[in-house]
């Protein structure tokens, strides 16, 4: 535990461990910061864990801390922090097409797509992972960096938004018409869940649609 703590403090992370759970000679579930992690007391194994407490699933990867299950249940607040906590960790300047379609963008847009933060997530995304848009030609001065940087930035968007109308399908499955108010889902509100017509119908806290596969 020790160890841990170290090897923490020097990621820069709060490295104050507080014990979760513990089974006498074989396992203890610790939290630090934001982050989780299990011990394996008998062969000083260290994996990490979801953030929610009390899951013993593994999270997505190193910045998506949460785990496949837990990661459409975030709160709009949460889900754009995680967005750019995972964007920032990713260098596009030299050569903006090395991120377009990475699994992480496809996992995140699905998972707003199903709380009604689609806008907001892609465009976190886009804006850590590249640059804003009204800022490119003040970051790079090179004209064909420039060109190439915003060309990168559209055709991710374009990608995202099929990624995301692909899950709007996939919850809706054989529904037709609003949970709420009995209309017909003619479109879809990227505003809303895509069980309901519109932000107004959409609750507050809508149902978590079904867990995501994996990329």
């Amino acid at each position: 535990m020790l160890q841990l703590a170290g090897v923490l403090a020097a990621e820069a992370h709060p490295a104050k461990l507080t014990l979760e759970s513990l089974e006498p000679h074989e396992r203890a579930v610790v939290a630090c910061s934001e982050r989780r992690f299990a011990l394996d007391l008998n062969w000083s194994g260290v994996d990490s864990l979801c953030q929610r407490p009390g899951c013993d699933n593994r999270p997505v990867d190193f910045q998506i801390v949460v785990c496949t299950e837990h990661l459409p249940q975030c709160d709009v607040h949460s889900l754009v922090a995680i967005t750019r906590d995972s964007g920032c960790c990713v260098e596009s300047e030299e050569d903006p097409t090395l991120l377009e379609g990475l699994p992480e963008s496809d996992l995140l847009v699905r998972a707003a797509v199903g709380i009604g933060a689609y806008t907001e997530v892609v465009q976190a995304w886009l804006d850590i992972c590249f640059f804003p848009v009204d800022e490119i030609d003040d970051v790079l001065w090179n004209e064909d960096r420039a060109m190439a940087m915003r060309h990168s930035v559209e055709r991710e968007r374009l990608r995202l938004d099929r990624v995301a109308r692909k899950e709007v399908r996939r919850i809706r499955g054989e529904t037709s018409i609003c949970q709420a108010c009995g209309k017909e889902l003619l479109g879809w509100d990227m505003q809303a869940h895509p069980l309901y017509c519109s932000k107004v119908c959409s609750p507050a806290h809508p149902p978590a649609p079904a867990v995501m596969v994996p990329f």
